[in-house]
């Protein structure tokens, strides 16, 4: 009976650690994972472990919405792109090199959480530690919507946010 107890134990905190989205880097060391933010299975929650690791492994951002990730293709840098909700998204680039420390966050979209702004990831420059985002506006004016490349530059220095970033 204890047996069939602990194994019960077991399979609730395997499913409640299940992955909803994985984001594998590109050599194969490091997995960013998302799960249900809230008991009823909305918002998410973006961790980033060890591939070869069952633990659950470090947060790197949650909200009431949903989180994409995007890898470069060096595996150095993860750039997490948060959806607040349907009208703006941010970007985080955080540092992942070494697999045996902790991530840096190095970059963010300025400006964050505006209305009507949404970031996306479009592609790397990693030679130059640049990353290319689209940067999407909705203006006052009925269905006008603009679009604008930025390429910027990522950072050495780690980055501090304030509690509501």
């Amino acid at each position: 009976m204890r047996t069939l107890v602990a194994a019960i134990g077991m399979l609730v905190t395997a499913s409640a650690l299940a992955a909803e989205h994985q984001f594998m880097s590109p050599n194969g060391e490091l997995e960013a994972y998302t799960t249900a933010a809230n008991e009823d299975g909305t918002g998410m929650k973006l961790y980033l472990r060890h591939a070869s690791s069952g633990d659950a492994g470090v947060l790197l951002r949650q909200n009431n919405r949903w989180i994409d990730a995007k890898w470069s293709p060096d595996s150095q840098f993860l750039a997490v792109v948060d959806h607040l909700d349907g009208h703006m998204s941010d970007v985080y680039v955080f540092a992942v090199a070494a697999a045996d420390t902790a991530p840096t966050l190095l970059y963010h979209t300025p400006d964050l959480q505006k209305y009507d702004v949404k970031w996306e990831v479009s592609g790397w420059g990693v030679a130059h530690r640049e990353i290319v985002l689209d940067k999407e506006v909705k203006h006052e004016s009925p269905g006008t919507i603009t679009h604008e490349r930025i390429v910027a530059r990522i950072g050495t220095e780690p980055l501090k946010l304030r509690d509501n970033e």
